[in-house]
Formats: structure tokens, sequence, C-alpha cells
């Protein structure tokens, strides 16, 4: 079951009443308890994150709403995590450190770092099968994130800018408030860019002798990731790499550290493949990029693999019994109501296993 801190809904209450809403209600509809939300590591299960900041943006007309939440945050909202972030000697040490004990802010998210040329970007995805675009706490996470950074580096650990797949609000002036940097909207990419400069600006606090110690301490002290299998952390690379048109099992493998052959063998002893695995994500994706609204079909189908308009439109009608088109129209032709999280005993999402994907 995927969960996350309950860090980042510390100060949602308040928000909450400055916008106006009824927080109480809405925390009661979700199954969350006022008093959960005071232990910052309280674990939420599967979207109920998600879902309650989609629907406070949604009912109080406030799609600033995740911004918001993320303008009260310091570093201190990763938790623990945050004693060892302050200690890295660059931005790049500290962004890795992060990944590397991404599992203490919880197993929905995933994040992952990309350099290419002069630009890196920390992608960032939300792995739980939802049915709704969760934008909000897409912005709330990249903000947290981002602000947490450039509270040890100061300004030469600030983005260059960041990115998100869904649309833009009317007004952007609590994002460039929250953020101070540019925000491009309708990307095929979830996260945060900064130049390569950057990433090796030394931290104007660090101190070698502190940060050995704090390493050491950190290792002994907290726990390493849990095993995943070898399924979970497959669906966690296809999440990332699906959107990049890089989602092949050459890919994956390695990604996650070896060879297609392993990997493949080892899908199989879960009683799965890298097939099923791959039309699982794609089916939990497809509905969050059409309810999006940003990209047109052809590029929903380009960002889920698909080599034409042509295929992408057979494996969707085949799975979903209508053509992508059809399906968006039908979705935005209902009105819509606020997001709720899956239930606890949801079944896993069609295609995660014994159902082979078509090859575009």
């Amino acid at each position: 079951m995927t969960s996350g801190r309950a860090a980042i809904l510390t100060n949602y209450v308040s928000v909450a009443l400055e916008v106006g809403l009824d927080p109480y209600r809405i925390l009661a509809d979700t199954g969350v308890s006022p008093s959960q939300l005071r232990n910052p590591e309280e674990r939420l299960p599967r979207g109920v994150i998600a879902s309650i900041l989609e629907r406070s943006a949604m009912e109080a007309n406030c799609p600033q709403f995740g911004m918001l939440i993320a303008e009260r945050r310091d570093l201190s909202s990763l938790g623990p995590v945050s004693l060892v972030v302050q200690q890295q000697e660059t931005l790049e040490d500290a962004i890795r450190v992060l990944i590397r004990y991404q599992h203490l802010l919880g197993d929905l998210l995933t994040f992952h770092l990309e350099v290419e040329g002069d630009s890196a970007i920390v992608r960032t995805q939300i792995v739980s099968n939802i049915d709704f675009v969760p934008r909000q706490a897409h912005e709330a996470v990249a903000a947290i994130l981002s602000r947490a950074f450039t509270e040890v580096g100061g300004q030469a650990w600030k983005p260059e800018c960041l990115h998100f797949m869904h649309g833009a609000p009317r007004s952007l002036e609590v994002h460039h408030r929250v953020l101070g940097c540019p925000v491009i909207f309708g990307s095929d990419v979830n996260g945060v860019v900064y130049n390569r400069e950057a990433l090796q600006a030394r931290n104007p606090g660090y101190r070698s002798n502190l940060a050995a110690y704090a390493n050491s301490y950190f290792e002994a002290q907290f726990p390493s990731a849990p095993p995943l299998t070898e399924t979970d952390r497959t669906r966690r690379g296809l999440y990332l790499l699906l959107a990049s048109g890089n989602a092949s099992i050459e890919s994956v493998a390695r990604q996650i550290g070896i060879s297609p052959r392993t990997l493949q063998r080892r899908l199989e002893t879960e009683g799965t493949g890298f097939s099923a695995v791959l039309n699982g994500v794609r089916r939990e994706l497809v509905v969050r990029h059409l309810l999006n609204n940003v990209q047109s079909v052809a590029t929903v189908g380009e960002m889920l693999g698909y080599a034409s308009p042509a295929a992408f439109t057979r494996w969707f009608t085949s799975e979903f019994g209508m053509s992508p088109s059809a399906w968006r129209r039908s979705a935005h032709d209902d009105p819509p109501s606020p997001p709720s999280p899956p239930p606890e005993d949801a079944p896993p999402p069609a295609g995660v296993a014994g159902i082979n994907a078509p090859h575009p």
C-alpha cells in the first residue's frame, strides 16, 4: 500500500480556513483525523494526501492551494532527511542523498535526477493508481523541495525553473511569489530544473567534519530502504521513464542496476512480466494524461511510448472500449466532482499482471 508522510499537510487546517473551507469536513470525508496531522511522521494511505489537496483547491476555487501549503514549509518539512541534506557539500550531493533516502518520505513519491548537457532535472512522480490529475500534490512537493534546497545553499542552489504537466492557472502571482523562478506548464515532465553549474555549487554551511558525522550517524540511526519487489521497482522506473519515451526493458533494467534478462526472470518469478507491468502503468497514467486536457491525444500516445497515434488508439480501444478522443470527450462532458482516494481494499489496477501490452 502506497503511503506518504502527513508532514505535507501540517499546516493544512490553517490554509484551508484562510481560503474559506471547512477543513474538518474534508478530513472527515477522506477518513483522516486532525490528530494525525499533528504528527509529521504519520503515514497516510494511498492517494489521500493528493485527494485532500485536489478537493480543497476545487471546492475553494483556489488553483494555488498547493503553493500556499508549500509557502509555509521549510527544510524541516523533509523530516529526518533534512539533517543529512543540509550537511552535503554540493547541490548534487544533496539531491542524491534525498533520492537515496526518499523511502523515509513515504513510498507515494519517487524522485530521479537526470543530467543532460548543461541542465539537470529532478523528476518527480506520484506512484499511485488515482483517477484524477494530482496537480496540487505535484506543485506542493516540487515547491517544498526547491525551497528546502535554496534554504541550505542560498541563491546558488536556486532552480532555473519548475515544470508541470498540467495546465497553468489564470494567475501565476502566488507561484512566482513562492518559487521566485519561472514555471512552465503543459510540459512532458514534472520536476525541478537546475543548470549544471548549480549542481556543483558549494554549500556555504558545509563542514567536512560535521558532514562525516552526520552521514555516519544517519546511516546508523535510520533504516535503509525496505526491499521492494521487482514489480514495484519496475513500476517506479516506468513512472519516471515513460514520459521521456525511454521505457524499454533495457532502460528500466539499467536504472535498477541489473541486466534485462535478470529483470525479466525476476518478474516471472513474481508471476508477471515486463509487458504486463508496462501495460498496468500505461493504464494508470493514460487516465491522468487524458483528464489533464493539456496535451493532444497524439502527444499522450508519445508520452506512453507509442510510435504512432494509430498504435496508441488500438491499444487504448482494446483496454477501455472506445477511442482516447471519445473517452476524453465523455470525461469532460461530466461535471467535475471532488476526487476521493481509492478504498483501502481496492484491487490492483488492471494490467499489472497477466495482460501483455501490445508493442507499438
